[in-house]
C-alpha cells in the first residue's frame, strides 16, 4: 500500500544493503507515504513515467477490479513481473496486494520466491467470510515464505492450503531502528506522565468511538491529564468534540496522516497509557510503539497481543463489546504506578529482544537471498 507507513517502516530496515525494490501499488489512490518518498528520491532512474491516461485511469480501473477480481491491474502487475523479472516478489498485505499478485501469477510462467506478510486482520478478520476463502485458497499454497506477527494466524493460513516455512513473530511494519530504543534510565518515568494517548481510527474495524465513551466515567481522573486523541476518523473527531465541551478536559485531537513519525514517537515517550481498540488486529501498531517507549498499553483481546504481553502484568487487554471493562482498565493504568513502572522494563527487554530492525534484518535478508 503506497500510502502506509508500514511499507515505509519496512522499507527503511533495508537502507544501505544492495537490494533494489521494484513498487507496484496494491491500491487505486495516488498518495504516496513520505517515509517511502524519501527513498525513492528525486532521481529519474527511481522513477517510471505513467502516460498522462493511465494518471486519471487509475480510480477507474481500481473500481473496475472490484468488479472484475483484479482483473485489469493484475494483467499490468504481470506485465511488471515479466519486464523486471525479480528474484522475489514480496507482497506485503493480503486482500489488497496478495489478490492482485495472485491474479497476476496465474498469469506468469515463471515465478520467483513469493513471500507474503500478514497485517493485522488479513486472515482472523476474512476468513469469517465465505467470499474470501476460495481467493485466500488460491493464493496461500503459492506462497513460499509466510511472515506473520503470531501463531495464530499461521494456523489459519495452513487451513486455506498454505504448505511452507513461517517466519514467526515479526511486526508487519518491521522492527524498530536500534537508534531509536530509549534506554529506561532517560526515560521519564511512567508513572509520572501526564499524557493518555487513544488511537481514534473508526473505519473498517477500529473502534475510536467505544474508546470516547469509555472515557466518560473517568472525568474526575482525567482532570489532570492531557488527553490526545490520534488518526481520528470523522465519527470519533465529531464524539471528542463533544466530549471536550461537556468536560473542559485538555483533550487534543489529530487526524489520520497529520502527526510524522517523529512526532508519533515524541507523544508515545511521554504517554503513561496508549489505548488501542478493534475488532481485529494481528500485533497492534499501538503495542509496537507502545513497548519500546515505556507507555502502558490498554488493548482489546481481538488482536494477538497476548502472544507478546501477559495481560495484568505488562498490559491489560479487554473484551471489544463492554465499555466498562476499558473505563476500569483505563482506570487502573491512571493509578497504579507500580503496574505500569514494572510494565516498562518488562516491555523494553520485549522490544529490544524481538523487535530490534537489526535482528529482523537479518532474518529477512536470508529468505530475500
Amino acid at each position: 500500500m503506497a500510502d502506509s507507513v508500514h511499507t515505509g517502516r519496512w522499507l527503511s530496515q533495508f537502507d544501505g544493503e544492495a537490494i533494489e525494490f521494484v513498487l507496484f501499488p496494491s491500491t487505486p489512490h495516488r498518495r504516496i507515504h513520505p517515509l517511502i518518498k524519501q527513498r525513492l528520491g528525486t532521481s529519474s532512474e527511481t522513477l517510471i513515467k505513467i502516460s498522462r491516461w493511465m494518471k486519471f485511469a487509475a480510480l477507474p480501473l481500481g473500481v473496475a477490479d472490484l468488479v472484475f477480481g483484479n482483473f485489469f491491474r493484475g494483467k499490468l502487475l504481470s506485465q511488471e513481473i515479466k519486464k523486471f523479472q525479480p528474484d522475489v516478489i514480496h507482497i506485503m498485505e493480503t486482500q489488497h496486494a496478495g489478490y492482485l499478485t495472485d491474479k497476476a501469477l496465474s498469469s506468469t510462467q515463471t515465478r520467483p520466491t513469493v513471500i507474503l506478510s500478514i497485517w493485522g486482520s488479513d486472515l482472523f478478520w476474512y476468513r469469517r467470510f465465505a467470499k474470501h476463502h476460495q481467493r485466500l485458497s488460491s493464493l496461500l499454497p503459492k506462497v513460499d515464505y509466510l511472515i506473520t506477527e503470531c501463531r495464530r494466524d499461521e494456523g489459519f493460513a495452513r487451513e486455506f492450503g498454505f504448505v511452507n516455512k513461517c517466519i514467526y513473530g515479526i511486526p508487519a511494519s518491521g522492527g524498530v531502528l536500534s537508534e531509536s530504543f530509549k534506554d529506561s534510565n532517560y526515560w521519564l518515568v511512567p508513572s509520572l506522565r501526564k499524557t493518555i494517548a487513544i488511537k481514534g481510527y473508526s473505519g473498517f474495524v477500529g473502534l475510536g468511538p467505544f474508546a470516547i465513551k469509555a472515557l466518560a466515567p473517568l472525568v474526575e481522573e482525567l482532570n489532570t491529564f492531557e488527553v490526545v486523541i490520534y488518526s481520528c476518523s470523522y465519527r470519533t473527531q465529531r464524539l471528542a468534540r463533544k466530549f471536550h465541551k461537556q468536560t473542559g478536559l485538555n483533550i487534543k485531537i489529530f487526524v489520520k496522516h497529520s502527526l510524522t513519525t517523529k512526532q508519533m514517537e515524541e507523544l508515545f515517550l511521554r504517554s503513561r497509557v496508549v489505548v488501542g481498540v478493534s475488532l481485529s488486529d494481528g500485533l497492534p501498531a499501538t503495542i509496537k510503539e507502545a513497548i519500546s517507549t515505556g507507555a502502558f498499553p490498554v488493548q482489546t483481546d481481538t488482536s494477538c497481543a497476548e502472544e507478546w504481553l501477559e495481560d495484568g502484568v505488562s498490559a491489560l487487554l479487554i473484551p471489544p463489546d463492554d465499555s466498562v471493562h476499558l473505563s476500569n482498565a483505563i482506570l487502573r493504568a491512571l493509578t497504579d504506578n507500580q503496574l505500569v513502572d514494572n510494565a516498562a522494563q518488562l516491555n523494553l527487554q520485549i522490544a529490544k529482544t524481538r523487535m530490534d530492525s537489526v535482528l529482523i534484518r537479518k532474518q529477512i535478508l536470508e529468505i530475500y537471498g
